[in-house]
């Protein structure tokens, strides 16, 4: 995939660094895709390796990465998502090449000589270099806060393509801005992101947390593992707890409170869709569950950690 899009009728041969991808994988690395990306999830679950560090996926998201991140996505994930790539200098022909291998932001704004004027436009891109605290690029997001990122991507993709008038790469760009702005808005208020997940497993455990990262939304016995993967409980059981710490169904319940925990977090879903969307079809279950994960009920730890309730915010 080309990392600009260049003019057809308007300005015939004009490269504009953007390129739009409406069912875009999150496989990609800086060679092939240079560029900054984000790829929006809107359903589905899976696991990403950046680098030689494996995270979760979750729909609905954002994830947002810098040029200098090779990011790959197994095939068996199952993901719907789409992708935007863009360079800097769409935003600020001065940005380019400002912020090498995911520089951060506070870092260029201290050791190199930026103009104020162009301090904003290194600000929407925070959610893009920052990594740490468990912060990897994934931005989880409120269903309605999705359906309207989802709607300036369609924009920007249809201006893109069919570029209908003289003023598309204006037009493309503005809606560029207003995602990003919406990004940086999210990004700043998000407080929690599944936790990474254990690289240096066994090739026997690897296959399982794939699964169990793609699948925990559906019922899971042990018995339909240990069938699966051609192997014993016992022998399972004692390589995943020897690997992760924890046994199998204790990893795949840590995996749902995580999830819950982050849309209780990040969301205004009904607890109920929350429940249903971890693989839980009791909610006395779900419940119990959660309080011994988290201490609080679902309904009070939303009330207490939800930023969308927030009226300060």
């Amino acid at each position: 995939m080309m990392p600009f899009t260049e003019g057809k009728i308007h300005y015939p041969g004009y490269r504009l660094g953007m390129s739009y991808c409406p069912e875009a994988p999150l496989s990609g690395d800086g060679d092939e895709l240079s560029g900054y990306r984000l790829v929006l999830v809107l359903e589905g679950a899976g696991i990403m390796q950046i680098g030689e560090l494996a995270y979760p996926v979750m729909g609905s998201a954002i994830y947002c990465f810098h040029d200098r991140e090779t990011v790959t996505l197994p095939s068996k994930a199952r993901i719907a998502g789409k992708a935007l790539f863009f360079q800097p200098g769409v935003l600020n022909e001065r940005l380019n090449g400002l912020l090498p291998g995911g520089e951060s932001v506070g870092h260029a704004c201290a050791e190199k000589e930026i103009a104020s004027t162009d301090v904003q436009d290194l600000w929407v891109l925070e959610p893009f270099l920052d990594r740490g605290q468990g912060y990897y690029g994934g931005i989880p997001l409120d269903p309605s806060v999705a359906r309207h990122a989802d709607e300036l991507l369609k924009e920007i993709g249809y201006n893109l393509h069919f570029q209908p008038d003289a003023h598309w790469p204006c037009r493309s760009r503005s809606y560029l801005l207003e995602l990003l702005f919406l990004i940086r808005r999210i990004y700043q208020q998000t407080t929690f992101s599944p936790a990474i997940i254990p690289s240096e497993v066994p090739e026997s455990v690897k296959p399982v947390l794939e699964y169990l990262h793609t699948h925990y939304t559906e019922k899971i016995r042990l018995e339909d593992l240990t069938s699966r993967f051609h192997v014993n409980k016992t022998t399972l059981n004692e390589q995943f707890k020897k690997s992760t710490g924890l046994s199998l169904i204790a990893y795949l319940n840590k995996i749902r409170m995580q999830m819950a925990d982050s849309m209780l977090r990040n969301t205004t879903l009904p607890t109920t869709e929350i429940m249903e969307r971890i693989g839980f079809a009791d909610d006395a279950h779900f419940l119990r569950n959660f309080r011994k994960y988290s201490g609080y009920s679902p309904a009070e730890f939303r009330n207490a950690y939800c930023w969308m309730l927030n009226k300060n915010s």
